[in-house]
């Protein structure tokens, strides 16, 4: 085995191990239960209900017609997708205006910067090493049901390996490590699970499990099908991370973790790909 191949796979090996570990730890202490979690610091759900209805019509829209969204579609039409998760983060900024509890009552900004920090960092870990677990275990069922899987499953990063120029790579720094996730966390979490939150009354599982769901199948086409078995995972993560810091800054920090990991790893995998 040449030496980055087993560098990377000692990597490898060695997140999985580490998530499964920190998985383990938090469910035999039950840091995972419903209860636990309301220990978490609260957030302002008592805005008007109409705010909540349109934060979760607009979020279930977006992704509805990312769904059904095809290159041949009316210039328009791919505006209007675009436009969609702006708007949620216009909707949840003028949320934290009306706010006396302000930008951090809302989960906007970080209480203790430094915590939400450390636990960005370690759930970004944490989702490398599951997302690497799961997407192995599905891929093994794939490939024995005779559906190989590349192991670059996402779109951008393939493009990136076939067709590498640092004007490519900057682009995609800037897209998937800064912007992706600041867009997608505020929406997925901080729009769409908040809102989740006050329509099930505060119990946090169910809207965890959701805004996890949906932020997975928005991604239908730029990964495979086994590929948004791991996504569903790492919303979970990030959901949870979310919930038990009452901040942004937690989640969106794993998200730019894992997203620049996966670019590191892309471009350091064997060529040819492995079949």
């Amino acid at each position: 085995m040449p030496l980055d191949e087993l560098i990377l796979t000692i990597v490898n090996i060695t997140l999985i191990g580490l998530a499964l570990y920190v998985f383990l730890y938090f469910l035999s202490t039950g840091r995972l239960g419903e209860k636990q979690l309301r220990l978490g610091p609260t957030r302002d759900l008592h805005q008007p209900a109409w705010v909540y209805a349109i934060a979760i019509v607009g979020v279930l829209a977006y992704s509805a017609l990312k769904l059904t969204a095809t290159t041949g579609q009316p210039l328009w039409f791919l505006l209007l997708i675009e436009i969609i998760p702006y708007a949620m983060v216009g909707l949840l900024l003028g949320r934290a205006r009306a706010s006396e509890a302000g930008f951090r009552k809302i989960g906007l900004l970080p209480r203790w910067p430094k915590r939400d920090a450390w636990w960005g960092l370690a759930s970004g870990v944490v989702s490398l090493g599951l997302a690497g677990g799961v997407g192995f275990l599905v891929n093994f069922i794939s490939t024995r049901m005779g559906q190989p899987v590349d192991p670059v499953a996402h779109e951008a990063l393939q493009t990136l390996r076939e067709e590498f120029t640092v004007d490519m790579l900057v682009a995609l720094i800037i897209t998937a490590v800064i912007l992706a996730p600041l867009i997608e966390e505020i929406v997925f979490r901080g729009v769409f699970q908040t809102a989740l939150l006050w329509l099930f009354r505060g119990t946090r599982w169910p809207a965890i499990l959701i805004a996890s769901f949906v932020f997975a199948i928005i991604h239908h086409s730029v990964v495979p099908w086994q590929g948004l078995i791991s996504l569903f995972v790492l919303g979970i993560v990030w959901g949870y991370t979310y919930e038990r810091t009452g901040s942004l800054l937690a989640p969106i920090l794993a998200h730019a973790v894992f997203n620049a990991a996966n670019i590191a790893i892309a471009l350091n995998l064997p060529d040819p790909l492995p079949q």
